[in-house]
């Protein structure tokens, strides 16, 4: 179950669907975003918790309540998440892809909460302090995870990094890693958008865990396929 950024369809991870043919994959796109309709007026801010029930509702409107492991890049992540403590049930393993810290915001005035297209009126903020109390409050379930995260020094887009802002994302990603019993995987040749930058890398780390899930075993990652799939993994 792959869930995208803030603002970006389900076809985003296409790259990534394309190197997992033989698995059955699900993506979707948020009220607003790709060919889905916005959400109705008056369309409050809404926390991490009101998209993880929507994203449940529609998995059982497609009958597809069994266990199933989440793929979250960037927001994605928290809301991954807060769907995982809320509905321990249907995770089976989590792939976390450069998630967002959880206060989401590392340098305000230049980043949005609005998710949807660019300029868009009336895409659906994100509630970001409501947002940020349940994914501090959601305990990482016990199952098979892993951690990605940028090519350090690779902010991405054209703006340098903010000051200490590659310190404060790598620090949160290591946070998010020993919380989760988690072995962090640092990517060689990405900045944010690890999904279309290294998307041989992103669907190994789906398989590592899916077979950890299906085995019920750790995860196993392979020194020399992940070193062939431009990554290794952060020694701190």
């Amino acid at each position: 179950m792959f869930i995208a950024a803030l603002g970006e369809p389900g076809r985003y991870w296409q790259p990534v669907l394309d190197r997992l043919p033989d698995l059955a994959t699900v993506t979707y796109d948020r009220p607003g975003i790709g060919g889905t309709p916005h959400r109705p007026a008056p369309n409050p801010p809404l926390p991490y918790s009101a998209f993880a029930d929507e994203l449940a509702a529609l998995l059982d409107e497609r009958d597809l309540a069994g266990p199933a492991v989440l793929a979250g890049h960037s927001i994605g992540s928290l809301i991954a998440r807060v769907y995982a403590a809320r509905h321990p049930h249907r995770v089976a393993g989590v792939v976390h892809v450069d998630g967002s810290l959880p206060q989401f915001h590392v340098c305000p005035g230049l980043e949005t909460a609005e998710d949807g297209a660019d300029g868009d009126p009336d895409a659906t903020v994100i509630d970001v302090v409501q947002g940020q109390a349940e994914v501090l409050d959601s305990a990482p379930p016990r199952v098979p995870t892993l951690v990605l995260t940028r090519t350090p020094g690779r902010w991405g887009g054209d703006r340098p990094a903010p000051s200490g802002a590659e310190e404060l994302w790598l620090v949160s990603q290591r946070i998010l890693a020993r919380e989760t019993g988690s072995p962090l995987i640092v990517a060689e040749h990405s900045g944010h958008r690890i999904p279309v930058d290294q998307p041989d890398l992103v669907a190994y780390a789906i398989r590592a865990v899916h077979t950890a899930a299906l085995t019920g075993t750790p995860v196993h990652l392979d020194p020399d396929t992940l070193s062939r799939t431009g990554a290794h993994l952060d020694k701190h």
